[in-house]
């Protein structure tokens, strides 16, 4: 039996032959970026000094420009951007190619396929990142595929010691990084926006991505949103075609949302459950419903165009003994705000043992969204707000907030890397070195710890909140979730760095 090195990464790539761009790929913000080129150009003459001051009349400028003419008709300072582009033909942008590629950069391999070649490519990678496949037993086009990866020497044999397996027979929550967690009872498995990591060179000795194989059975995925670091079809093959995969509903595609129910039975997957906010699914004995998804839209409140979003969920997960809620990067938007979710879902779903949620704020002015990921989203911004700073996530004294209106006890921030593999990347602050926090855009999860410490002032002092944070590593599971909340490390991933204090404020307030 044969599989895939730890070091390989998957990629998956789709030919993109849609008018200005589809959501599965970069060509939307490329394209943004070509037909705001004023911005560009400024920042190019005289760097990001100056920006959000020039950032409206620079845009303005775009908006007036014959490039603008491709995307939008502009009417009286007002503008409806073309269907076209709005809506991107599925049909046009199919996954096209399969890449497998050592970390080291060294090797490779790259082939194009046809859509009908992906299920089976789907089953045949699955087993490479899992069990293993026996070469002897592998027929038709794909045997090809596994004798070039030998001959690449990109696999190894089966029986190569993984990291040990966690206690299948344990509830516990294991956070593998970033958006990743396992959500474990006594007889299933959940994962929630799964991401895996090959391993790298660069990796400090002893401790590496974990991997799918690494976590033990996985009976369902849940999928937050379709941004590339929540939806990522590279990992999601590394899942068996028969798994389930709960999704957002998503009644078309757009340039901001991804169709992710027809992508995955495109690449072979044979269980999708599509869910609308406050339906629910059971995987075994765990429970998932499905709440609302705010923020981390064009703006905080109004937009262009307002039912072309990045649509998602929030998860409430209830297990026969704990409960959690994973709350990605949502905030607040002009459809409502995640303190208001929070509220209802008290009420109607219960309160969680364990809150996991993102902390950034992502306290930006429109103009900065051309160099961001999500550039596209600059195409919904309002003209009156192109002057006026959004807060697009929750902030980490938000966190706080989020956690008392629902009654959790222990709130986890993440969604912001946390290892070296992220911030490699560029995504999430580094960790590894005393870091002084020039300013905000990737504050260290500690941040969250002070807001909770924080709370309000008394003429004795500072008072806190009563909820706890919970700091957690990649590798790092917590047991005994609904009562002494055990955190424990997966064995070979001990944190490697020392625990950071960053500034003299921090230091003051950790103690």
């Amino acid at each position: 039996m044969r599989r895939l090195r730890s070091d390989v990464r998957v990629d998956v790539g789709y030919a993109d032959r849609t008018v200005f761009g589809s959501p599965v790929g970069r060509r939307p913000d490329e394209n943004v970026q070509r037909v705001y080129a004023p911005v560009l150009d400024h920042v190019e003459r005289h760097g990001f000094e100056g920006l959000v001051e020039a950032g409206p009349r620079l845009l303005a400028q775009a908006v007036d420009s014959a490039a603008f003419a491709e995307v939008a008709e502009v009417v009286q300072r007002h503008w409806r951007v073309h269907d076209s582009v709005l809506h991107p033909e599925v049909a046009l942008a199919p996954p096209s190619e399969l890449a497998l590629v050592p970390t080291s950069g060294e090797g490779g391999l790259q082939g194009r396929f046809d859509v009908g070649d992906w299920p089976r490519l789907h089953e045949l990678v699955s087993a490479l990142a899992g069990d293993g496949v026996d070469r002897a037993r592998v027929t038709g086009p794909t045997a090809g595929l596994v004798a070039a990866l030998e001959q690449a020497g990109m696999l190894e044999d089966a029986d190569v010691e993984s990291a040990p397996h966690p206690d299948v027979t344990a509830s516990d929550l294991t956070f593998v990084g970033h958006n990743t967690v396992v959500v474990r009872s006594r007889t299933s498995a959940v994962v929630v926006d799964p991401w895996f990591a090959a391993s790298d060179p660069a990796d400090p000795p002893g401790y590496r991505p974990l991997r799918l194989r690494d976590v033990g059975r996985v009976d369902a995925v849940a999928i937050t949103h379709s941004h590339p670091d929540h939806f990522v079809p590279s990992t999601l093959l590394q899942f068996h075609p028969s798994t389930r995969v709960i999704v957002p509903r998503v009644e078309r595609e757009t340039i901001m949302t991804v169709g992710m129910a027809e992508r995955l039975r495109e690449l072979g997957f044979t269980d999708v459950v599509e869910l609308d906010w406050w339906e629910s699914v059971r995987v075994g004995d765990i429970d998932v419903v499905a709440l609302p998804f705010h923020g981390e839209q064009a703006t905080d409140s109004e937009q262009l165009h307002p039912g072309i979003r990045n649509h998602g969920n929030t998860y409430f997960v209830r297990t026969p003994d704990f409960s959690a809620a994973f709350l990605a990067d949502s905030g607040r938007d002009g459809s409502g705000d995640v303190r208001e979710v929070a509220a209802r879902a008290r009420q109607e779903v219960g309160t969680p043992d364990v809150l996991f949620t993102g902390y950034r704020g992502w306290l930006t002015y429109p103009v900065q969204l051309l160099f961001t990921s999500v550039a596209r989203s600059i195409l919904l911004v309002p003209r009156h707000l192109w002057g006026v700073r959004q807060r697009l996530m929750t902030t980490a004294d938000e966190a706080i907030d989020v956690a008392e209106t629902w009654g959790a006890s222990t709130v986890v921030p993440y969604a912001d890397g946390g290892a070296p593999w992220y911030w490699r990347i560029g995504l999430g602050p580094r960790l590894d070195e005393l870091v002084q926090e020039a300013n905000g855009f990737d504050p260290l999860p500690e941040r969250v710890i002070v807001a909770a410490r924080n709370r309000t002032e008394m003429p004795c002092g500072l008072l806190g909140s009563p909820v706890r944070v919970a700091l957690l590593r990649p590798g790092d599971s917590i047991r005994r979730v609904s009562s002494g909340r055990d955190v424990v490390r997966v064995p070979g991933h001990a944190w490697p760095f020392r625990e950071q204090v960053p500034t003299a404020e921090l230091a003051g307030m950790l103690g």
